[in-house]
C-alpha cells in the first residue's frame, strides 16, 4: 500500500509540477500581454497627446490671427468713424460761421435802412370821431367806430382785405 500511496505521491506531484509550469507560464504570457498592452496604450496617449497639442496649437495660430485681422479692421473703421466725425463737426463750424456772416450781414443792412412808414388811411367822413388803438409794438390795430355805425358784409365783388360798414 505503501508504493500505492507512493505512486499516487508521486503522480499528484508530477501533475501539481506541470500544473505549476501551466500556470507559470499562463501567469507569464499575461504579465507580457499586459505589459504589451500597456506600453501600446502609453504610445496611443503620447500620440493622442500630441496630436491635440498640434491641434491647439494650430487653432491658438488661427485665433490670433482672427484677432488681429479683427484689430486691423477696428482701427480702419476707427479711423473712417473719427474722419467723418471730424469732417462733420468742421462742417456744422463752417455752416455755423456762414450763419453768423450772413446774420450780421443782414442785421448791417437792416440797420442801415430807414424805419418804415406807417400807411396813410384816409378816413372816410362817415368814420370822424372814430378812435385807432394800435397794438404793442405795431402789432395790429383796432378802430373804435362812433355810435350809428356797424360792421356787416360786404357786397360780391367788392375786393379783398376790405371792411364794410352799415349806418344804423
Amino acid at each position: 500500500m505503501e508504493k500505492i500511496l507512493e505512486a499516487q505521491l508521486d503522480s499528484l506531484q508530477s501533475q501539481l509540477k506541470s500544473s505549476n509550469d501551466v500556470l507559470r507560464k499562463t501567469a507569464q504570457s499575461a504579465a507580457r500581454t499586459i505589459s504589451d498592452d500597456l506600453e501600446s496604450l502609453r504610445d496611443l496617449s503620447r500620440e493622442s497627446t500630441r496630436d491635440l497639442r498640434d491641434e491647439v496649437a494650430q487653432r491658438r495660430v488661427e485665433i490670433e490671427s482672427l484677432m488681429q485681422e479683427l484689430e486691423r479692421q477696428r482701427l480702419s473703421h476707427g479711423k473712417i468713424v473719427t474722419g467723418r466725425v471730424v469732417a462733420l463737426i468742421l462742417s456744422g463750424i463752417a455752416l455755423a460761421g456762414l450763419m453768423a456772416a450772413f446774420s450780421a450781414f443782414l442785421g448791417a443792412k437792416g440797420a442801415t435802412l430807414p424805419p418804415p412808414e406807417p400807411p396813410i388811411q384816409l378816413i372816410p367822413e362817415q368814420l370822424t370821431g372814430s378812435r385807432t388803438i394800435r397794438g404793442v409794438g405795431g402789432l395790429g390795430q383796432v378802430i373804435v367806430l362812433p355810435p350809428g355805425l356797424s360792421p356787416a358784409s360786404c357786397p360780391i365783388g367788392a375786393g379783398t382785405n376790405r371792411t364794410c360798414l352799415t349806418m344804423e
